[in-house]
C-alpha cells in the first residue's frame, strides 16, 4: 500500500504537469511554432480534465487511511509564493509610520491559583481553552513537572497596541517571527514565573495548546523553548513555521474556517506533526466564518480526533499527551495546580 508521502508526491508531480502545460499556451506562445500549439490547446482540455480526476482519485484514496469525519489532510497547493512573513513585515513597516502594530514592553501577573480535574484528551484541551473568556488571560496547568499552557485567540482588533497584547498587534507581529508579540512574551514570562515557582526549572515539559493567535504563539515559542515537549493548535496559521517545528503537533483545522490558511501554504506531511481536518456543518450562511473559526467547535472536532484509530493521528496524539499521563492520556493525572496569568502592555 502507498504511504500518504508517496501519494502526495504523485499529486504534486501530477499538478506540476498540469501548470505547465497551461503555461505552454499562453497568448504569446503561439507567436512562435503556432501550429503546435494550437494542437497543444485542442487537447489540452481533455488532458486536464483527466488529471483532475486522478488528483480526486488520489484524494479518495489518501483519505482511505482516516476514520470518520476528522481527516488527516494536505492541500496540493499552496496559496502564494510570497510568504505570510513577508506580507506581515511590510504591513508593520509601513503602519509604524503613523503609529499602527508597534509594540511595547509586556507583564504577566498572576491574578488566581486554584486546583481543578485534568483534561482528557484533545478535547478536553479545546475545552479549556473555549473556558478562558477574560481579557488578556492565559491559563498555565502544573502535574507535577508538567505543564500545560493555554492560549486563547485574538481578542481584540484594533490597529494599535493598547493595554491587552492578544490582539491585532500581536497578530502581525507574531507572523513576523517569533519574540516579537507581547502576547507571546507575556506567555513565557507566565510559564518561566510558573515553571520557577515549582522548582522546576532543570525538569519541566511543557505542553503548548492555542486557539487561532495563541496556536501561532504556541508555534513561535516551541521554535526556541527546549522545554516544549508537544503542540495542540485549533483554527491557527502556523503552516509557514510547520518544517520548523521538531516536537510532536496536532493541529486541528476546519477546512471552511479562512484563519488556519494565513500562513498562505500548507502544512507538511512530516513524521512529527499530523494535521486534523474537517468541514465543519455551519447552522447558517451568515455566520460561517465565526462558527468554522469558534473553538468550541474546535474542540467537537477534537472529539472526532480522539476517537480516531488512524495509526498516524494515534502515534503523534499519544506522543503529545505522554508526557502527561501514562497512556497518553491527561485525565490519568487526576488534578492539576491552575494558575490565571493577565497580560498587559505597559510603555
Amino acid at each position: 500500500m502507498a504511504t500518504r508521502a508517496e501519494i502526495e508526491r504523485i499529486q504534486a508531480g501530477l499538478a506540476s504537469v498540469g501548470n505547465i502545460l497551461g503555461g505552454e499556451v499562453e497568448l504569446t506562445d503561439f507567436l512562435t511554432s503556432p501550429l503546435k500549439r494550437i494542437g497543444l490547446a485542442m487537447e489540452l482540455p481533455a488532458v486536464q480534465d483527466r488529471i483532475r480526476y486522478l488528483l480526486q482519485a488520489l484524494d479518495s484514496a489518501a483519505n482511505e487511511y482516516f476514520d470518520g469525519e476528522a481527516l488527516v489532510a494536505k492541500e496540493l497547493t499552496d496559496l502564494g509564493l510570497i510568504s505570510a512573513p513577508i506580507i506581515a513585515s511590510g504591513l508593520i513597516g509601513l503602519a509604524n509610520e503613523v503609529g499602527m502594530f508597534r509594540e511595547h514592553r509586556v507583564t504577566a501577573h498572576q491574578i488566581d491559583r486554584f486546583w481543578r480535574p485534568a483534561p482528557i484528551g484533545l478535547a478536553g484541551l479545546g475545552t479549556r481553552l473555549a473556558q478562558i473568556t477574560g481579557e488578556g488571560q492565559v491559563v498555565i496547568e502544573r502535574y507535577g513537572t508538567n505543564f500545560v499552557a493555554y492560549i486563547p485567540g485574538t481578542q481584540t482588533w484594533s490597529p494599535i497596541g493598547l493595554g491587552n497584547p492578544i490582539d491585532f498587534t500581536s497578530n502581525l507581529q507574531a507572523m513576523k517571527g517569533p519574540g516579537l508579540a507581547a502576547s507571546e512574551r507575556g506567555v513565557q514570562l507566565a510559564l518561566d514565573e510558573s515553571i520557577k515557582a515549582a522548582g522546576a526549572t532543570a525538569t519541566a515539559s511543557i505542553l503548548l495548546v492555542g486557539h487561532s493567535q495563541g496556536g501561532l504563539i504556541a508555534a513561535n515559542i516551541a521554535l526556541k523553548d527546549k522545554r516544549v515537549k508537544g503542540l495542540v493548535t485549533f483554527g491557527a496559521p502556523i503552516s509557514q513555521l510547520a518544517d520548523q517545528i521538531k516536537v510532536p503537533t496536532v493541529a486541528i483545522q476546519h477546512k471552511n474556517d479562512i484563519v488556519p490558511k494565513l500562513g498562505l501554504k500548507a502544512n507538511p506531511l512530516v513524521e512529527n506533526m499530523v494535521t486534523v481536518e474537517r468541514v465543519l456543518p455551519i447552522s447558517t450562511p451568515v455566520a460561517a466564518v465565526l462558527e468554522a473559526h469558534d473553538i468550541s467547535n474546535y474542540a467537537k472536532t477534537a472529539e472526532l480526533a480522539d476517537e480516531s484509530q488512524e495509526s498516524g493521528l494515534k502515534r503523534v496524539r499519544e506522543q503529545v499527551l505522554a508526557p502527561f499521563g501514562a497512556g497518553g492520556g491527561i485525565g490519568v493525572l487526576g488534578v492539576g495546580e491552575t494558575a490565571v496569568f493577565e497580560l498587559r502592555r505597559v510603555d
